[in-house]
């Protein structure tokens, strides 16, 4: 029986899904298992994948296409590791990090769930920037859950779970097609204590085929039914309901703005602004859209620059 389950769900993932295989593989932990859920792709996925199953370790699952959750869960049924780990098609990790989670899930016997910090790199594999998590400091779980709520600082692929908790809160909502993960991590802040390593051991790729890129209306739905999901099992998060929703439409305001949508735009960035009217960066954006349009492009095109900067510090 492996200590450690690692879970790849793969959706048409060719470009780079060798490169997150290779990142579990070289692992300097080497007790676990690679299950690879491939959820019907129609590219040379499969081939890419069964020529590394020469390592008894890396198993591989078709299913038919059922979305990102339902590949997930099929993983997490098939898998016989005490402790669960992520990793996505397009995304890396760096050689310590099941070693480090390990050792640190070892020595703190209270805590469920651990995840790190990380590096955003682009489809070069350059760094972005580093992700450094903070856990908020708080005065309490409720206070904790608000934080968690209000912005889901735990990234999918950084983190390592102990099975008890998926056997307590269950598995991922299939019904969600982007963020049933932040759904996951609140159903178990309610029940388990949350760890962090705020060394990055993670690289998190961000690229146009990004399923909140492709899907993006379907993902930011998602969101607004994690509010109401949210709302049910913990009813104090109510309070914290209109800077919730602030977010969720600025953003979709300003996703729309980016796909040159700018009068839809604005009627999402106007429902922003009813719920915080204090914000002047959605003021901004609903006032002189195009301005802001042309600053944002700016900042998204400039900022990979920085990569030269950072190099350093990834090893």
């Amino acid at each position: 029986m492996p200590k450690v389950s690692v879970i790849l769900p793969c959706y048409n993932g060719a470009r780079w899904i060798s490169e997150a295989i290779e990142s579990v593989l070289n692992q300097t932990f080497e007790d676990f298992e690679l299950i690879v859920v491939d959820d019907g792709s129609t590219d040379n996925s499969r081939e890419i994948v069964t020529s590394y199953m020469d390592d008894k370790r890396v198993h591989y699952i078709y299913q038919k296409n059922r979305g990102f959750s339902a590949a997930v869960n099929r993983g997490l049924k098939e898998s016989k590791g005490d402790l669960v780990g992520f990793i996505c098609q397009d995304d890396l990790w760096l050689p310590d990090k099941l070693k480090l989670q390990v050792k640190y899930l070892s020595k703190h016997k209270d805590v469920g769930l651990v995840h790190t910090s990380c590096f955003d790199i682009d489809s070069q594999g350059r760094t972005i920037r580093i992700r450094n998590i903070e856990m908020p400091v708080v005065s309490s779980k409720e206070e904790f859950i608000e934080k968690l709520f209000l912005r889901n600082f735990i990234a999918f692929p950084t983190v390592l779970v102990k099975r008890q908790c998926f056997d307590q809160v269950g598995f991922f909502d299939e019904h969600m097609v982007g963020f049933s993960d932040h759904d996951m991590w609140l159903r178990m802040a309610g029940k388990f204590n949350i760890g962090h390593l705020s060394r990055p051991l993670v690289k998190k790729r961000e690229h146009e085929f990004q399923l909140s890129k492709v899907r993006y209306i379907a993902v930011l739905r998602d969101e607004f039914l994690l509010v109401k999901k949210a709302i049910n099992r913990y009813p104090f998060l109510k309070r914290a309901v209109p800077r919730k929703l602030a977010s969720l439409y600025y953003a979709w305001g300003m996703t729309l703005m980016q796909k040159g949508k700018i009068e839809e735009a604005k009627q999402k960035l106007f429902k922003a602004i009813r719920y915080q009217p204090w914000k002047l960066k959605t003021i901004m954006a609903y006032a002189v859209p195009t301005l802001y349009t042309l600053i944002w492009n700016h900042y998204i095109k400039t900022s990979p620059k920085i990569h030269v900067v950072l190099k350093w510090l990834e090893y």
